[in-house]
């Protein structure tokens, strides 16, 4: 079985299921706290935001976004496997990655804020050139990925909320416009971005160690 014969039988989560599933995901990514479950609610949101984006573009064309997503997902967990072990070290929390920029029950809640949000605004919100159901994704996608932009500082999740936004921004882009080189374009930023991210977070999570080395050793290891 090929793989775009695979995507195809997948595409029957086409519609309504790949809208709830993408949500869910992108919700997922604001509200976890392990970095394991985020970079799964990824690339899990980048297939259905493939599938989604198939109703659109050419399969072939949408097929892309499951190769990206899956790129991007992979170098995120090697950058931040490689990290998680310091963790475990004994350095003090300040100097231990992932650092969460909130409770995770204060996450919890603000995303349950946003969905009576969502519903109070998605009446307001006219997209006259986009299919409802679309609309109501694109809306919740845009939503929930600004609001874990303002919730999370250290790089990995907030560079996944990004790429949500990006996500939601391409299914946007592609229901106006079906243009080949405009696939392409947006491909390559988004590699570029999860390239970034792995970076910071990579960069932030080791100089958060060798500061927490430094404590360590200067309290004479009484920490």
């Amino acid at each position: 079985m090929s793989l775009i014969d695979f995507f195809r039988q997948v595409s029957l989560l086409i519609g309504l299921p790949a809208v709830l599933i993408a949500g869910a995901a992108a919700a997922l990514i604001v509200i976890a706290r392990d970095w394991r479950l985020s970079v799964l609610a990824y690339a899990v949101f980048s297939v259905m935001i493939a599938i989604l984006l198939s109703q659109v573009i050419p399969t072939e064309w949408a097929l892309q976004q499951i190769i990206v997503g899956g790129i991007v997902a992979v170098m995120l967990y090697l950058s931040a496997r490689q990290l998680s072990y310091q963790a475990q070290s004994g350095f003090p929390a300040e100097a231990r990655w992932p650092r969460m920029a909130s409770l995770t029950s204060f996450r919890l809640l603000a995303v349950g804020l946003l969905m009576v949000v969502f519903f109070a605004a998605r009446q307001q919100v006219a997209m006259p050139l986009v299919d409802a159901l679309f609309g109501d994704a694109l809306l919740w996608l845009f939503l929930i990925s600004l609001a874990g932009l303002a919730l999370h500082e250290e790089p990995l999740h907030a560079g996944l909320c990004l790429l949500v936004f990006l996500g939601a921004a391409e299914l946007l882009l592609f229901t106006l416009t079906q243009r080949r080189m405009m696939v392409g374009l947006w491909q390559a930023l988004q590699l570029l971005l999860g390239l970034a991210v792995a970076y910071l977070a990579l960069a932030r999570g080791l100089t958060g160690a060798a500061w927490g080395q430094e404590v360590h050793q200067d309290t004479g290891g009484s920490l």
